[in-house]
């Protein structure tokens, strides 16, 4: 097991499930993980692109990734995500569910009354109802130890309606009610649920809006997981809430942009991550 063997760092033998682990935030945390020892189970909508990943986590000698292809959207998928998890490893101690998007295609924001039912179910299918499926089904497994971290992802869109992003942040305002919800109902099992709420990311995430850029000032993905780590490394006796992370923005970016029009509309605009 080379370096995991012989460092296994403050998640040392816990295995830990990334949903939308392919890319972005979800590859960081994956990475992340892995390197404090985790074993990371590296779940992409695209099987190539879990792959890509648990390759990439292998050659910073962690080779125990395992990658699996599966549609957050389809209950099957999920349950057998979480069932070949536990045949690989026996257990699942941490679930970080990343996966989400803006819009099921590329295109340009729209308003509600032009905003068609697909896109509509199309996002919040992936974002909610996909974050429901991933959560319940670790939830068996870590009852059983009475024990576990999970960790969703929301955006400050989850706290903050943006004009043109309706289905995005309806999504993810559900995905903090939610998990305040289930975070109430596993506390008695020793199961932690938090949320992280990101502002602006530099994600593949920002190529689904045609017209809308990632802002020059945007997080790279490392900060957000770098967070994910603290949060599910924390002592038992603590958690974090609903935690927001920015962009600090201080002069020495703001000259850097030179106040660009392109940066304005990615701050006014819904904040993808």
């Amino acid at each position: 097991m080379d370096r995991q063997a012989e460092a296994r760092g403050l998640l040392g033998n816990q295995v830990a499930v990334v949903t939308g682990g392919g890319s972005g935030i979800g590859l960081a945390t994956s990475l992340r993980l892995a390197r404090e020892g985790a074993f990371v189970v590296v779940v992409d909508l695209d099987p190539a692109r879990a792959e890509a990943a648990a390759k990439r986590i292998a050659e910073e000698g962690f080779p125990d990734a395992f990658a699996i292809g599966a549609d957050v959207r389809r209950e099957e998928d999920v349950a057998a995500m979480s069932a070949r998890a536990l045949e690989r490893f026996g257990r699942i101690d941490i679930l970080v569910h990343c996966a989400g998007i803006i819009r099921a295609s590329k295109g340009n924001p729209r308003t509600v009354a032009d905003l068609d039912t697909q896109e509509w179910d199309d996002v919040i299918g992936t974002n909610l109802r996909g974050t429901f499926l991933a959560n319940r089904a670790v939830l068996p497994a870590m009852i059983r130890r009475r024990g576990g971290s999970i960790v969703n992802i929301s955006s400050t869109s989850g706290r903050q309606g943006f004009a043109f992003a309706a289905a995005y942040c309806a999504s993810k305002f559900g995905v903090i009610g939610f998990s305040e919800s289930l975070a109430e109902e596993v506390r008695s099992f020793g199961i932690k649920v938090q949320v992280v709420c990101p502002g602006a990311v530099d994600t593949p995430l920002w190529e689904q809006n045609q017209s809308i850029n990632a802002p020059g000032h945007a997080l790279p993905a490392e900060r957000v997981a770098d967070l994910i780590a603290y949060m599910v490394t924390l002592p038992p006796d603590a958690i974090l809430q609903n935690v927001v992370i920015m962009p600090f923005k201080t002069r020495r970016w703001k000259k850097r942009l030179g106040e660009s029009a392109d940066s304005g509309a990615g701050e006014r605009g819904s904040a993808p991550r």
